[in-house]
């Protein structure tokens, strides 16, 4: 992809204004008062970037389109089982994840993750997928590998490879990255999993694991406001601050929606009381993982230092062809879950 910018043209909105910093020789001042915003002349009050008013407009073309908040979808249309997660949640600690855009305002600012066509800042589908298979399988597998059987630690690792889709590493007569982790967490537990997974998708011995999608489908989650946070390094000689470094960021307090589906396509045809149990047990599990990601892991670059989680309260619901039920707090979101009608 290729741009072509006009310095002898107006500068139009506040993404365009952000790109056109790249060409000045001192953009720090602007960038800042562009994306932090400005003091007043007694430092007290700040009036913040305008880079968020361009946010809330974008916000309203999100909104407009059913694409922010995502319109859930008619359930009824779907497999038996089918059920759609939505809330809305606040950043407890700011939110940081690295764009891919080449050429930015300066090299001592690294910019968040922006979508490509709104220009507001984006968690992906593929991140948020990503980030609650590893909770899932920290807390259901890793935390717990001494206190499972061979059996009970090859069933659940079937049924998390079932919500996510294949694990990634799983190559024909050997492993590699996530799979050969979990293989070494538990070694005698890999050809019960290899049993239960050619079992189900009815695959010889002789022939390589399937690859195949999850029950889950993730959706992006779009941020109402940006700001900057700074780490300056100092000179261990000289104790004195060297150079800035400006990490772009979502902060605390600003929202943003996840959304989820299940889909367990694959027990069409099975008897609708143990695709409707399965189903709450899949959502039980779901949302263990999701109570435990956004409250203690988090789900933000520089999450061991505390980045991206998110406070207690949040405003949603879980739906399914029953009706639907809501969501209140993040802590108790395995409790709300348990009683789902389908």
């Amino acid at each position: 992809m290729s741009y072509d910018l006009y310095l002898d043209q107006p500068q139009g909105d506040e993404a365009t204004q952000l790109r056109l910093l790249v060409t000045k020789d001192d953009p720090l001042q602007s960038y800042l008062g562009l994306i932090h915003g400005m003091f007043d002349k007694k430092g007290k009050q700040r009036t913040p970037g305008a880079f968020n008013q361009f946010i809330s407009q974008q916000q309203e073309q999100l909104k407009n389109l059913g694409i922010n908040p995502l319109q859930p979808p008619d359930l009824t249309l779907l497999p038996p089982g089918s059920w759609f997660l939505q809330f809305t949640f606040t950043l407890a600690k700011p939110w940081m994840s690295k764009d891919d855009d080449p050429f930015y305002v300066a090299e001592s600012v690294n910019p968040v993750r922006k979508d490509k066509v709104f220009k507001v800042p984006v968690m992906s589908a593929a991140a948020w997928k990503g980030l609650l298979r590893w909770t899932a399988m920290h807390i259901r597998l890793a935390k717990r590998k001494d206190s499972l059987k061979t059996e009970q630690f090859a069933r659940e690792r079937f049924v998390q490879t079932l919500l996510f889709g294949d694990e990634k590493g799983e190559e024909p007569g050997k492993t590699k990255d996530f799979a050969a982790y979990l293989d070494a967490l538990k070694p005698d537990a890999r050809a019960e999993y290899e049993r239960l997974l050619r079992t189900h998708y009815k695959v010889k011995p002789d022939e390589p694991l399937p690859h195949h999608s999850g029950r889950l489908l993730f959706y992006p989650t779009f941020f109402n406001a940006i700001d900057v946070e700074v780490i300056n390094p100092h000179s261990r000689r000289t104790k004195a601050g060297t150079h800035p470094i400006y990490l772009e960021c979502v902060p605390a307090g600003a929202n943003g929606t996840f959304s989820l589906l299940y889909v367990p396509f694959d027990l069409i045809g099975k008897p609708e009381n143990k695709i409707n149990q399965q189903a709450l047990d899949d959502l039980q599990r779901v949302a263990e993982g999701l109570q435990a990601m956004f409250l203690t892991y988090g789900f933000s670059a520089k999450r061991t230092s505390g980045y991206g989680t998110a406070r207690d309260d949040i405003q949603g619901t879980v739906k399914t062809r029953a009706g639907e039920k809501p969501l209140t707090k993040l802590s108790q979101l395995v409790q709300e879950v348990k009683d789902v009608a389908f």
